[in-house]
């Protein structure tokens, strides 16, 4: 598939068109480009055409992939996903998707010390056991699981609330890449690759981190909801046991005083991490230290 292809299905993935969006994974047309000049919104989009081609050769040309929902490489799970992305960006080598089983580990940007010890334990035992570690790749909880696993000389993959060429991706490739390098980690994000870090992404890449993993272990989460100067707050981490529950994976936390572990606990939405599994396949794989 040549670059001006791709270029269309940037535009079909980013634009503001959800019902072009509808239509077209209704029809799933063989030809997008055909499928696009077509459409009562071409007026729209062919203007941005050459913007968005030097947008796609720059991130080509730092070393990046690109995937749409109809390659071969494109995850099969993400289709167990709401709305599975249309399209992929990727640093990093995509074989690392399919060279192990993937465990999610999600938790705190601001763990306590007790959530901290216990994501180290947690993510040296999976990587010991041969699992990969996927997350959000944010800070706290999440890149302790992923530094865990590399120094523990496993693989990690993270999904990116923002693009791949935006200052904040920027910033981490400089801080992870010896580990790109070394080809153990893969940087995944569905959005432009220009888009900046915004809270609607972060909840919504919750979804792929679920869909790739086989289970997802909740080290330390909020309340579902809290009040913050007035304003209903979410957690993030709470979601994503909700996504990875309605998505049929298993869903473990730790048994932490935090206010989250206990209510997915107590709703049955997330298992004790360590309790004795009859029926489970991912006993037999030693998934408890």
């Amino acid at each position: 598939m040549e670059e001006r292809e791709w270029v269309y299905w940037m535009l079909l993935a980013h634009g503001e068109h959800r019902d072009l969006r509808k239509r077209f994974r209704q029809q799933q047309p063989a030809d997008i480009g055909a499928f696009l000049r077509d459409q009562p919104e071409w007026t729209q989009m062919e203007p941005l055409l050459t913007q968005e081609a030097l947008v796609l050769h720059q991130f080509l040309q730092q070393g990046g992939q690109f995937l749409t929902c109809y390659h071969p490489e494109y995850p099969a799970r993400l289709h167990d996903a709401s709305a599975p992305p249309l399209v992929l960006y990727a640093l990093g080598k995509l074989a690392l998707l399919e060279s192990a089983p993937l465990a999610a580990i999600a938790g705190s940007r601001n763990p306590s010390e007790e959530a901290q010890t216990q994501t180290q334990r947690v993510a040296q035992h999976l990587t010991e056991q041969g699992y990969g570690i996927i997350t959000g790749f944010a800070k706290g909880i999440d890149q302790i699981a992923a530094r865990t696993a590399l120094e523990a000389g496993g693989i990690v993959v993270g999904i990116l609330p923002q693009g791949l060429l935006s200052k904040l991706t920027q910033q981490l490739v400089r801080e992870w890449m010896q580990p790109l390098n070394d080809d153990r980690l893969l940087l995944l994000s569905e959005l432009h690759p220009l888009a900046g870090w915004s809270s609607g992404a972060a909840m919504m890449r919750n979804r792929l981190v679920a869909a790739l993993a086989e289970f997802v272990v909740i080290i330390e989460s909020g309340a579902r909801e809290s009040l913050k100067n007035g304003k209903k707050v979410f957690s993030g981490t709470y979601q994503c046991a909700e996504v990875a529950h309605k998505m049929g994976r298993t869903v473990y936390a730790l048994d932490l005083p935090a206010p989250g572990n206990q209510q997915l606990l107590k709703t049955g939405i997330a298992r004790r991490w360590g309790e004795p599994l009859e029926q489970s396949h991912h006993s037999q794989l030693h998934l408890f230290p």
